[in-house]
């Protein structure tokens, strides 16, 4: 029997071993799948088994059912790998995808997101977290790297961030200048500056003192290399 792995945006939320041979997605309390989420209709979907193949069939649902981005306006073949569209969530058939430390769970007897037995609800509060880690994680960042660890910061939360091994910097770092890069994210874009005067500062391999940073861009300064990620829409 496949897999499925569901899918908000592009994180994983659980993966399932299937063990019957229809699987119904919805909102509706009687669907093996229930997705309390408004951009889920309430019954949404169904995945069967017909002779040696698996299909997909929309069950008249508001917002559609897509496959490879294309509306399933009838019953549809799957094959492994194949995207279930619906809402802002999906299905992946038959293979693990995204995290990977995600959850298994057995389907017959339907596993919820916090494991307890006799249900497969995703409740609305735990869609609604996950939604705005999401959109999170789609804002403008910097991944930084400094004495063997890592981490990110989100300009969302902090615009205009100090980055140093000093007490009163936003951004503490175990290797780096004391409190002299600075990085201000505003609306005409994001711009990196080097406040110690001495340590040369290098954006994309160039010797800089301040720039206007664009996705992708890697700015090194004594010890700390900082990756800017730009918003994705």
């Amino acid at each position: 029997m496949p897999k499925l792995t569901l899918l908000l945006g592009r994180k994983t939320m659980r993966v399932y071993d299937i063990d019957q041979e229809t699987i119904s997605i919805g909102r509706e309390e009687e669907m093996d799948i229930v997705i309390d989420n408004t951009s889920v209709s309430r019954k949404q979907a169904q995945i069967r088994k017909e002779g040696f193949r698996w299909v997909v069939e929309d069950l008249g649902s508001s917002n559609g059912t897509f496959l490879h981005g294309q509306k399933v306006e009838s019953p549809q073949t799957v094959t492994a790998g194949d995207e279930i569209g619906f809402g802002k969530f999906s299905l992946v058939f038959d293979k693990v995808v995204g995290d990977a430390d995600a959850s298994t769970g057995q389907q017959s007897t339907q596993p919820s997101m916090a494991g307890i037995e006799g249900t497969m609800q995703i409740k609305s509060s735990e869609v609604e977290e996950l939604l705005k880690d999401s959109q999170r994680k789609r804002r403008a960042h910097v991944v930084w790297e400094s004495g063997g660890q890592r981490g990110q910061h989100y300009l969302s939360d902090f615009p205009a961030a100090l980055f140093g091994t000093d007490d009163l910097c936003d951004v503490r770092v175990p290797k780096a200048p004391k409190h002299h890069v600075l990085i201000v994210h505003r609306e005409s874009g994001c711009e990196v500056k080097n406040l110690h005067g001495w340590t040369k500062m290098k954006v994309g391999g160039r010797a800089r003192n301040s720039a206007t940073l664009k996705d992708g861009d890697v700015v090194k300064v004594g010890g700390l290399t900082l990756t800017f990620v730009a918003d994705i829409s």
